[in-house]
């Protein structure tokens, strides 16, 4: 008897589940009525987030009870996390779309395997678009199979990307005239699903982007023939200690060599983020090893109710929620996430990760790194 392959099974199931998540997403959109808050300042979430992020796990957990967990709106411990076989979802990506009543958000759902995304749906049913891949079986819109552009030429190209970098005086040789795509999705996944379809030929964004923003869109751009990647040329590796990436760049193989060429000497805004590399290992045996490698940095995790939700101004200091001070990223958004989830009815209390650099000593007026 043959053998099921897991990943034509799990695809059946995202599917499906993509459909239905998004019958609900839209019919939160088509109301009136719906609340929504900052998780973190510029970060918006909405109760159709939450419900349709509800039913998607709902779902796929009943159909793979012993798969992991990684979503934007909830996680489950790092234990499960970090099964062998894990749902990676963005409930809505394009929350700002969403909100604004644009059509540019999407439903994605896919499954994760020692890092790597195996399959996966991104639905965005106001345009009418259902992608989908799986590892080896190519990648569709609509039934219809996809194949990259065959752009071999930064001049002219259909580029998704933020206009004012291209056209920034730092740059020490300037881009060439390009085709920037307007407007410009906000949804991650749909810009890379727009490279794979042909109907841009690169998507670059020099900003870190969670595993949820990446993992089935990088699969779909795979599967048509391209490459996505860190402008600086590394492969994806998802589902590790900590579920992002450093940046963005997608396109066929030709214009993706070009493009990493000019931007890969760029330093990102945040010079202290790194990612670990891939570990299964689960979070308590690798306390029990050590992080001998890692400086320690200090993160401190505090949480408070503020004045006004568009800034950050504590109402009463004295009233400050001191979660915990950790050594590491990984370990205080852990720990952030916990505490911001509990806040999902009260707007106006926020929870924050408060990185020190340098630390005064009042005695003698010296400034110590940390």
């Amino acid at each position: 008897m043959q053998a099921v392959d897991p990943d034509i099974e799990d695809l059946i199931t995202l599917r499906e589940t993509a459909r239905a998540a998004a019958a609900l997403a839209v019919d939160w959109f088509e109301r009136a009525d719906w609340r929504f808050w900052d998780k973190s300042k510029g970060h918006p979430v909405t109760e159709a987030d939450l419900a349709v992020n509800t039913l998607i796990r709902e779902r796929l957990m009943a159909a793979r009870p012993d798969y992991g967990w990684l979503s934007e709106e909830t996680a489950l411990d790092n234990e499960t996390r970090l099964s062998r076989r894990a749902w990676v979802v963005d409930p809505i990506d394009g929350t700002r779309a969403f909100m604004r009543g644009e059509p540019y958000w999407c439903i994605a759902v896919g499954v994760l395997e020692r890092g790597q995304c195996r399959a996966g749906v991104v639905y965005a049913p106001l345009m009418d678009e259902f992608y989908e891949a799986r590892v080896g079986g190519g990648a569709f819109l609509n039934g219809d199979r996809l194949r990259i552009s065959d752009c071999k030429q930064e001049e002219g190209c259909r580029i998704i990307t933020n206009e004012g970098m291209l056209t920034h005086p730092a740059w020490p040789v300037p881009w060439p005239e390009m085709d920037v795509i307007k407007p410009k999705p906000n949804a991650t996944l749909i810009r890379m699903c727009w490279v794979a379809s042909g109907r841009a030929d690169a998507a670059l964004t020099l900003w870190r982007k969670s595993d949820w923003d990446l993992a089935v869109g990088s699969l779909i751009v795979q599967e048509a023939g391209g490459v996505a990647t860190t402008h600086l040329g590394e492969p994806y590796v998802f589902n590790r200690g900590e579920p992002a990436q450093r940046s963005l760049l997608a396109a066929g193989k030709p214009l993706h060599s070009l493009l990493m060429a000019r931007v890969k000497g760029v330093r990102l805004p945040d010079p202290n983020w790194t990612v670990r590399p891939y570990d299964p290992t689960p979070n308590t045996e690798r306390q029990k090893m050590g992080d001998t490698h890692m400086k320690q940095l200090l993160h401190i995790v505090i949480g408070g109710e503020l004045k006004d939700v568009t800034d950050v101004e504590f109402e009463d200091l004295s009233k400050i929620d001191f979660v915990g001070a950790y050594p590491n990223y990984k370990d205080a958004y852990d720990a952030w996430k916990g505490a911001a989830q509990r806040t999902v009815d009260h707007a106006e209390m926020r929870y924050f990760i408060l990185h020190a650099h340098k630390l005064l000593d009042p005695e003698t007026g010296d400034h110590h790194h940390v």
